[in-house]
C-alpha cells in the first residue's frame, strides 16, 4: 500500500506530506523523512527510492514531506527569498505524528536528496535535539554557512564524484535539478565537520565489489569510530557516481541527465542499518 497523503498547517500555511505506516508498527515507531531534490515532488521520491520496501520489513514509519515551489528553503540566513519555514513545518509534523502515536520523537531522522540534503543538513545544524540522524544524498554544506550542531549525531553521506550539479570538491551548485544557485564546499570539508562534532578517532575503509553487469562506478565505505556517545559518521563515495540516490530504480533518461545512481550499494537499507546501529544516547 503506498503512502497516504495528508496535510498540516504550520506558521499558518497549509503543508502537505505522505505517509507509509508499515503493518507491523507496534506503537510510536522510529520514522525516517525523506526530502525530495529540487523541482521534485514528495511521491516523485517515494516511487524514485522505493522506500516504503525497507520500512515495510524494518517495521519503521516513512514521511514524505512536500516543499513548497518544489523546494526547500534551507539556507538560514543566507538571503534565499521564501514565503516557507520548513524548519517549522518539519518540527511541527515531528509534533503532529508523535502527538498520534505514530512515530517515537526519540527516532526521528532525516534524510534528503540534493536541495532535500541541504534542508537536512540544515536540521542537523540547527536542530540537532530534535532529531537522532541525517542522511545526506548528493549535497554538501554552503560555503561561509555556520554549522554548529547542539550535540554529535549519526550522520551518513553518499556522493558521486561525477556529480555535475553539487560538485564533488566544492564549487558553483548549476543545474535545473538543484532548485537554487550559490556555492558549496567540498564533500569531505562537510564530512569533516560532523567527524569533529561526532569526536570521532578512527576511520575503517572497505571498497564494495563492482556491480555486475558493470555501470561505471566504483564505491567506497568510510566508517569513522570511536565517537561519543550517540554519534557516528560513515561516508559512501561513489567513484564515477551522478546527482544520484545510489541504488534507485532512475532509468536511462535520469542516468543521461543526472548521472548513474550506483548499483553497487543500495542507499534506502544501508541508511537505515546505519541509523539503526547507532543508539540515542542516553
Amino acid at each position: 500500500m503506498p503512502a497516504a497523503a495528508d496535510s498540516i498547517v504550520s506558521g499558518g500555511v497549509t503543508r502537505q506530506f505522505k505517509v507509509f505506516q508499515p503493518a507491523t508498527a507496534p506503537g510510536p515507531a522510529p520514522a525516517i523523512f525523506l526530502l525530495h531534490g529540487g523541482r521534485g515532488t514528495a511521491a516523485q521520491l517515494e516511487r524514485f527510492t522505493d522506500f516504503d520496501r525497507v520500512a515495510a520489513s524494518a517495521g519503521i514509519v516513512a514521511v514524505y514531506p512536500q516543499g513548497i515551489g518544489r523546494e526547500w528553503n534551507d539556507r538560514r540566513g543566507q538571503g534565499v527569498p521564501s514565503d516557507a519555514d520548513d524548519e517549522r513545518f518539519l518540527l511541527d509534523l515531528i509534533d503532529r505524528l508523535a502527538a498520534k502515536g505514530l512515530v517515537d520523537r526519540r527516532r526521528i531522522y532525516i534524510a534528503g536528496i540534493s536541495n532535500g540534503g541541504l534542508m537536512a543538513l540544515d536540521m542537523a545544524c540547527a536542530h540537532a535535539d530534535r532529531i537522532a540522524g541525517i542522511a545526506v544524498v548528493a549535497a554538501s554544506l554552503p560555503v561561509n554557512y555556520r554549522c554548529d550542531p547542539a550535540r554529535p549525531l549519526p550522520a551518513i553521506f553518499f556522493h558521486g564524484t561525477a556529480d555535475r550539479f553539487i560538485p564533488f570538491k566544492g564549487g558553483r551548485i548549476a543545474g535545473q535539478f538543484t532548485a537554487e544557485r550559490g556555492s558549496v564546499v567540498s564533500a569531505q570539508e562537510t564530512i569533516g565537520l560532523f567527524v569533529r562534532v561526532a569526536g570521532c578517532r578512527n576511520r575503517e575503509s572497505r571498497a564494495l565489489a563492482a556491480p555486475s553487469p558493470p555501470d561505471g562506478t566504483h564505491v567506497t565505505v568510510d566508517r569513522y569510530g570511536g565517537c561519543l556517545p550517540g554519534g557516528g559518521v560513515e561516508s559512501v563515495v561513489i567513484e564515477g557516481g551522478g546527482h544520484s540516490w545510489p541504488g534507485a530504480r532512475q532509468g536511462v533518461v535520469l542516468d543521461y541527465l543526472l548521472g548513474p545512481a550506483s548499483r553497487a550499494i543500495d542507499a534506502n537499507a544501508e541508511l537505515w542499518r546505519f541509523f539503526d546501529s547507532v543508539r540515542p544516547a542516553p
